[in-house]
Order: structure tokens, then C-alpha cells, then sequence
């Protein structure tokens, strides 16, 4: 007789296959690149917050390094414009070196009607938001002037908004109330609060903000687009004069 198998019992067990069997080496190449790509994006994440924390740290030390030069309590070096001549000076050697000398980064075509129509007035403002910003220091605190530096996306956006290079949007505007809310809060709670320091700030704010925009509106439309380097390169002089 013939055995019949019954529906409860285990099925019988399928040859194994070859558990060594290959890959198609199609398969192999795409797993190299999804490899390769991100170990790259990796590495651009970590060079960025690498960047980031040197910018921070960088920053930080640029700013105690002028109030220390400014306070008449400690270097006793009183005179904004001739610090901010200085430091303007150094920018534009050190561009000049890594332009011309070293060739780090290759010089834009720069015109003269283009120099004098954008890179004179972002030049103007710029100089005129570092020369704000470091009189500033001569009447409050670092901490105050690092609240008020919070008013800055506001001053960007009205300034952009006003230029037409932005839309007044309500989400936009409502961030902007808050974060204006939030400083005249600290403003109202310093200690050593001083009117004359406080717009020094915020007119070097202001200033900070129409360069940025003007960067926009003058260069980055005319298709001229420049890297820090070159930026220090064409507006350092300028705004030493």
C-alpha cells in the first residue's frame, strides 16, 4: 500500500542551495558607491561642523579681543575707526597674498562700472556696520551687544522685504515680532543699559543688513558671485579708504 501523506504532517525539506552563490557584480559596484557616497557625505558633515565650531570659537575670540583693545580699562585703546582701519588692512593683505601671490582662488572680472555701482556701496556699508559695531563697545557689555546682535534676522528681513529681494509673509513676520519681543525683554533687564551703545548696535545692524541685501541685489544679479576670499580681495581696500 501506499503511504498517503496527510495535510498535518511537515512538508519535506527542500534541497539547500549553495549558500556561497555569487553576486551579480552589477550588485557589487552599487554597494561600492552607496558605500563611497556616504562616507563622503559623512565627511562634508563633519567638515562643516568643524568649520562651524572654528567660526564660533574664531568669533568669540574677535570679539572679547576688541572690547579687551577698546575698554578704557585695559589696553585703553579708545578710537573704533582706526580699529576697524586696521583691521580692514590686514583683510586686504591677506587677500591680496592668497590671490595674486599664492593663487589660492582666481580673481572675478571686475569692471569698473561694476566696482563703482556694488562693490563702493556694499564697501560703505560694511565699513560703516564694523564701525558701529566696535563704537558700540565703548559704552555696553559684550553680553548685551550678543542679545542685541539677535535683532539682526529682522533687520535682514525688513531690509529685504523693502528692497522687493522678499515677500512679507505671515509665519516670517510673527518669528520676527517674537524674537523683537524677546529682546526688548533683555534690553529692559540690563543692568548697565546705555542708550548712546545701544544705537551704536543697532545702526550697525541696520547697515550689517542693507550690505547683505545690496550683495544680493547688486552682485549676485549681475551673475557676479564672490567667495569670501575674493570678497575681502575687492572690498577690504575700499572700505580701508
Amino acid at each position: 500500500r501506499r503511504h498517503c501523506a496527510r495535510e498535518s504532517d511537515p512538508a519535506p525539506p527542500r534541497p539547500l542551495k549553495d549558500a556561497r552563490r555569487r553576486i551579480h557584480p552589477a550588485r557589487w559596484g552599487e554597494g561600492a558607491a552607496a558605500a563611497r557616497t556616504a562616507m563622503m557625505i559623512s565627511r562634508q558633515l563633519l567638515l562643516t561642523y568643524l568649520y562651524l565650531l572654528i567660526y564660533i570659537c574664531l568669533s568669540s575670540g574677535v570679539i572679547l579681543f576688541n572690547k579687551w583693545v577698546l575698554s578704557p580699562k585695559y589696553f585703553k585703546f579708545p578710537f573704533p575707526i582706526t580699529l576697524t582701519m586696521i583691521h580692514m588692512s590686514f583683510s586686504g593683505v591677506v587677500a591680496f597674498f592668497l590671490v595674486r601671490v599664492f593663487k589660492v582662488v582666481a580673481p572675478v572680472k571686475m569692471t569698473f562700472q561694476i566696482y563703482a555701482t556694488s562693490v563702493i556701496p556694499i564697501s560703505a556699508f560694511f565699513a560703516s556696520s564694523l564701525w558701529f559695531g566696535n563704537t558700540a563697545y565703548l559704552y555696553i557689555s559684550v553680553a548685551f551687544i550678543q542679545m542685541l546682535k539677535a535683532l539682526m534676522p529682522v533687520a535682514t528681513f525688513i531690509m529685504a522685504v523693502l528692497c522687493g529681494t522678499d515677500k512679507l509673509r505671515r509665519d516670517l513676520f510673527l518669528n520676527m515680532v517674537l524674537v523683537s519681543v524677546g529682546v526688548v525683554v533683555s534690553s529692559y533687564g540690563e543692568i548697565h543699559f546705555n542708550v548712546i551703545g545701544t544705537l551704536y548696535q543697532v545702526t550697525g545692524i541696520v547697515a550689517e543688513a542693507l550690505r547683505l541685501v545690496l550683495t544680493q541685489v547688486l552682485l549676485q544679479k549681475k551673475g557676479l558671485t564672490l567667495n569670501p576670499i575674493t570678497s575681502l580681495y575687492y572690498i577690504a581696500p575700499c572700505r580701508y579708504r
